[in-house]
């Protein structure tokens, strides 16, 4: 039958210490009878350290039985929270989740997958805990020396070895343990920050933040232990989330600066790109009006479907820079509401301002252009309408003349901007 640590942790709840190794108990059912006869058995004796002094295993019957510390592959016991506390502490670094083993303190009745901690164990985890995480921020670990590197103004060590000041180790635990609402949750809370995802991104910040508060903590001449750490816990994760919090503020100021940059030129090339990209249609319009004066001499209805075609041609330009000025239109508003949208800080307002001033400015320019290329194709549909006129009857000059009125009142309806909805 195979053996494992919580049925070591059974029989030791319920037998009676005598002292160190010796015990008592009165075998109360099958089930006890058969739980000591395996774990006394000379076949599992090397893995549970637990045999039969004395006494009879009948039901009924009070036996001796001598128990001492099981094979440590299946866990440890100890006799006080003080053999604990000295032997587990030094075990804590490197930190590995799957090489912990069980254990079981004798003095308090308490094993380690209990689900209630009592508060000296709430505390000694936390501190525990502490170190763990500080571990994990440190530059490398001196295993064999028990000591922790840090690499700031200056490398340093942080000394876990609680076994050479037990007794004041052992203060600072009951100290803690009485205030789990304060220490032992800024503690805790202080672990939560250090192993915080939300900043994983700024790790070796975080790193040298508490490499160097760490070091400012040191007491001259004195050995820089854990239990500094401790006492001075409230400073450190004050300090340390006040001065990520600096820099993280200057990062996004950073980032908004980047990406005030990026839209400013963005915007200028929208803005270039908004008119420009008809200019070349418009500025054909001249060439093409004096296409009918270049082939002068031929016959009156060549003329008139050379006049037809530039009409046809300046409505199509008059469009495609109507489309245009709705680009620009936009980027005007789009510009107007970026630092609303782009939820800008305070100390890039005054910057901002400035560049909206250097891209107004562009707009302006670009809406003059427009006015100016629009002026072009009124001119070249006048033009084409008068040459028309003259080349066809009176009847049908005032028909062609109606026609574009209404066609124009149609177009203008349709491009016409809708009036914002009363609120």
């Amino acid at each position: 039958m195979a053996i494992n640590f919580l049925d070591l942790v059974t029989l030791y709840r319920k037998v009676d210490f005598q002292g160190s190794a010796e015990a008592e108990y009165c075998i109360e059912n099958n089930a006890m009878l058969s739980l000591i006869e395996n774990l006394t058995s000379s076949d599992n004796y090397i893995l549970t350290r637990i045999s039969l002094l004395g006494g009879n295993l009948q039901i009924g019957e009070t036996v001796k039985l001598e128990i001492t510390q099981p094979k440590v592959s299946i866990g440890w016991l100890y006799n006080s929270i003080d053999d604990f506390v000295e032997g587990d502490f030094l075990r804590t670094l490197p930190h590995n989740e799957s090489s912990k083993k069980p254990y079981y303190i004798k003095s308090i009745d308490y094993y380690s997958e209990d689900d209630n901690n009592s508060n000296l164990i709430a505390a000694y985890k936390a501190i525990q805990k502490l170190l763990c995480r500080l571990e994990s921020m440190s530059a490398y670990l001196d295993r064999n020396k028990f000591r922790i590197i840090f690499v700031a103004k200056q490398t340093f060590e942080l000394h876990y070895d609680i076994s050479k000041d037990l007794a004041s180790f052992e203060l600072l635990l009951e100290k803690c343990s009485k205030d789990l609402d304060g220490k032992v949750k800024i503690i805790n809370d202080f672990c939560g920050w250090l192993d915080d995802g939300d900043t994983g991104k700024h790790l070796d910040v975080k790193k040298s933040i508490l490499a160097v508060l760490l070091s400012d903590i040191q007491t001259p001449l004195k050995t820089f232990d854990i239990m500094d750490v401790v006492e001075n816990i409230e400073f450190l994760y004050t300090s340390a989330r006040g001065q990520l919090s600096i820099y993280l503020e200057d990062f996004k100021y950073e980032k908004f600066v980047q990406k005030l940059e990026e839209n400013s030129e963005k915007f200028i090339s929208r803005i270039n790109d908004s008119v420009s990209k008809v200019l070349s249609q418009i500025l054909a319009l001249p060439i093409a009006a004096a296409a009918p004066v270049i082939l002068k001499g031929r016959d009156s209805s060549s003329e008139v479907i050379i006049y037809i075609a530039l009409l046809v041609y300046a409505v199509i330009c008059y469009f495609a820079l109507s489309t245009q000025k709705s680009v620009l239109n936009n980027l005007r508003d789009e510009v107007s509401d970026f630092d609303k949208q782009g939820k800008l800080p305070e100390s890039l307002k005054e910057r901002w301002d400035k560049e909206k001033v250097k891209i107004s400015s562009l707009m302006d320019k670009q809406t003059h252009l427009y006015l100016t290329m629009n002026a072009v194709i009124y001119i070249a549909v006048v033009y084409s309408l008068y040459n028309i006129s003259r080349s066809m009857p009176v009847f049908w000059s005032v028909i062609l003349f109606i026609l574009v009125i209404i066609l124009s009142i149609a177009i203008y309806k349709k491009i016409k901007p809708k009036a914002p909805d009363p609120i």
